[in-house]
């Protein structure tokens, strides 16, 4: 629609330079100086951006089994440990007294089980003794495995190939069943996670490539890939989650820092592209000004994603068009 009142003649135009637009009034006229682009088709990548943190691949918190002194601590904050890797020993000098005991009364039960196992078979005793001797074998070997096995609890050790994130407790502390030792967590790998709003689901699937961007690292980017999706949207934020996972061989990369993932939702072939400052507020209405038979035209648009500091606008202005991007005031 031509503007209203005000006609705004173009008096003179310079290609893609300045031009001058004339204001005539019923009481006089007046000039004033526009900068003017013609609106061309650009192929351009239609971008999703998300806020992430940055996560340790796995975390686990190793908890004490058994009741007893820390006898030995073999790690420090920060250090590497391979999976299978003892870390603390609690009370093993007491448990392994108890395995001791348990495999002499085993070896004598054991004993017992042969000798009247031979008995039986010459028919020197009776059924119901071979029975108990076979009982009394059983039960000592279960005595012995229980033994064994609280001896190999009173050793924590490392689930997988990981590093030291805290310590919870020194050489000497009394530790309870469950009570916190060590956290570890894998960093060789990172995973990023971030709050996908509802409109970018459609575009969402796993494999899909990504750049995440880390604050304290400008200028650089990490490439990885999206390995999993929530199974559905928080229903307070309206957001779906969103983990990719980036390679960090060299541990550059720490969990708990801030970046931003980055990911395609769609390749844009004949999008145009105009600047952000083109686009005016007008009545709860987004316009723009297009110079049109040297007069500016007021045009309504749609807009779509916003790439850097342009934005491509789906409805209103046609290919070849002079928009004005300058001086709309």
């Amino acid at each position: 629609a031509v503007l209203p009142v005000l006609g705004l003649v173009l008096a003179g135009c310079g290609g893609q330079g300045e031009a001058t637009v004339q204001d005539d009034s019923v009481v006089q006229e007046r000039t004033a100086t526009v900068r003017t682009e013609v609106v061309e088709a650009e192929q351009v990548s239609d971008m999703a951006v998300f806020s992430a943190d940055l996560l340790p691949l796995r975390r686990a918190t190793l908890a004490a089994e058994v009741a007893g002194n820390v006898e030995e601590l073999r790690v420090e904050l920060g250090q590497r440990v391979r999976k299978g890797q003892i870390l603390v020993r609690i009370d093993t000098r007491a448990l392994r007294q108890q395995v001791a005991e348990a495999e002499a009364l085993f070896t004598q039960a054991q004993d017992r089980f042969e000798r009247a196992e031979k008995l039986f078979a010459k028919r020197s005793i009776t059924k119901q003794q071979q029975i108990d001797a076979v009982a009394s074998r059983d039960v000592a070997e279960a005595r012995l495995a229980s033994a064994r096995l609280l001896l190999e609890k009173s050793e924590v050790k490392a689930p997988w190939t990981g590093h030291v994130a805290a310590k919870h407790v020194e050489v000497g502390d009394y530790a309870g069943p469950g009570q916190p030792l060590i956290e570890l967590v894998a960093m060789d790998k990172i995973k990023v996670n971030a709050p996908a709003s509802a409109a970018d689901v459609p575009y969402l699937r796993v494999g899909v490539p990504v750049v995440v961007k880390v604050d304290v690292f400008p200028g650089e980017e990490f490439e990885g890939e999206v390995v999993r999706l929530g199974a559905e949207l928080d229903p307070g934020t309206r957001t779906l989650d969103v983990e990719a996972e980036i390679d960090n061989a060299d541990l550059r990369r720490r969990p708990g820092l801030f970046g931003r993932m980055e990911l395609q939702r769609r390749e844009l072939t004949e999008a145009l592209l105009v600047p952000l400052n083109a686009v005016v507020d007008f009545e709860n209405r987004k316009v723009v000004y297009v110079v049109k038979d040297e007069r500016a035209e007021r045009r309504e648009v749609q807009l779509g994603p916003v790439v850097g500091a342009r934005v491509v606008v789906e409805e209103g202005v046609a290919r070849g068009e002079r928009l004005v991007v300058a001086g709309q005031q």
